[in-house]
């Protein structure tokens, strides 16, 4: 027989395949015969079966997860806001397993700033209303704000979003390196935020 819990060589499990793309019976089948310390396990790049879970929107693996005892292994709702995932990320915050949504990654990336440079408006604005409305002007390590990620990305509603909503110093702000998010826009190629600026 294979070895369920066997890692390839990005350290990823059998578990990790499965929960990144929903296969929840096959989740459940991997945790009966023999594979269940596998939930939180991270890969080579920290990432749990959890995060990736969260990553891809899988919720009924999450809470299949959450139930398990995996509750331990998120890190943060920024997975789930990157790529917007909004039901996940409320079912996060009603069990408790983020508690502030504001806390900045490694990185100084809020689940605000990783929604605002992956162009998720309606992530955004729940967000904001539920208390990040802070964090729409908060830099990263190298001085980064969501705006300049919102140019960068191209996603002009963002831009107007955050200009609208607080953010309006922010279009010539200049980061660490000396980027203002006009020098992002360009780099993306994006004619209408560059108009727009």
């Amino acid at each position: 027989a294979l070895d369920i819990t066997k890692l390839d060589n990005d350290g990823w499990t059998p578990m990790h395949a499965a929960c990144e793309n929903g296969h929840l019976e096959v989740c459940q089948w991997l945790w009966e015969v023999g594979a269940a310390a596998d939930i939180t396990k991270a890969n080579h790049d920290g990432y749990t079966p959890m995060i990736h879970a969260c990553q891809y929107g899988r919720l009924e693996v999450c809470r299949w997860l959450y139930k398990k005892g995996a509750a331990a292994t998120i890190d943060s709702m920024n997975a789930a806001c990157e790529n917007g995932h909004l039901k996940v990320c409320k079912w996060l915050l009603e069990v408790g397993a983020v508690v502030d949504i504001t806390e900045a990654n490694d990185y100084g990336r809020t689940p605000m700033w990783v929604a605002c440079e992956s162009g998720r408006l309606s992530m955004c604005k729940w967000l904001f209303e539920i208390g990040a409305a802070g964090d729409i002007t908060k830099t990263s390590d190298s001085g980064f704000t969501p705006m300049h990620w919102a140019c960068y990305g191209g996603h002009l509603s963002v831009c107007q979003w955050l200009f609208e909503v607080g953010a309006a110093g922010d279009i010539t702000k200049t980061t660490n390196s000396g980027h203002t998010p006009m020098h992002r826009a360009c780099l993306g190629g994006h004619l209408s935020v560059c108009q727009w600026l």
